[in-house]
């Protein structure tokens, strides 16, 4: 499970660690194989993923089989969550420790739990930005 994390992670450095070449990328569509690979580090579920992706498992499915790639939009969601869940993995050093944090209420977040915003891209933004406080000590 560590080499899928650090292969995946590894695989779009670039993209996470440049706004402009994510959206690049987003516009060309990722393949399904990487919903598949963040269900493995997220510890979500399809329907859970899905859902962040505002579709079904059902649609992710259809585009499985017809070997198709996911939309921008969808493309891009994957990527925020996956520069999401990289820096969570810096910060709390465990993907298990990070999947906990996000199911607590957050004080900087005025206690809303962080896994209820990973809807929207302003949602994750804010859950970046609370993690970087929590890294440089802001809040713990």
């Amino acid at each position: 499970m560590g080499t899928v994390k650090t292969s995946l992670f590894h695989q779009y450095e670039k993209e996470l660690s440049n706004p402009v070449a994510m959206v690049m990328k987003a516009a060309e569509g990722l393949a399904v194989s990487v919903f598949d690979e963040i269900t493995r580090i997220s510890a979500l579920n399809k329907s859970q993923l899905a859902a962040f992706l505002d579709a079904t498992p059902k649609t992710i499915d259809n585009y499985r089989l017809r070997r198709h790639k996911l939309g921008r939009i969808e493309s891009e969601q994957l990527l925020q969550l996956l520069s999401l869940y990289k820096k969570g993995q810096e910060i709390f050093s465990n993907s298990e420790a990070f999947n906990q944090w996000l199911k607590q209420p957050a004080t900087g977040l005025g206690g809303i739990i962080p896994f209820d915003l990973l809807y929207t891209q302003g949602g994750i933004n804010l859950v970046i930005e609370e993690l970087i406080r929590i890294e440089y000590g802001a809040l713990a």
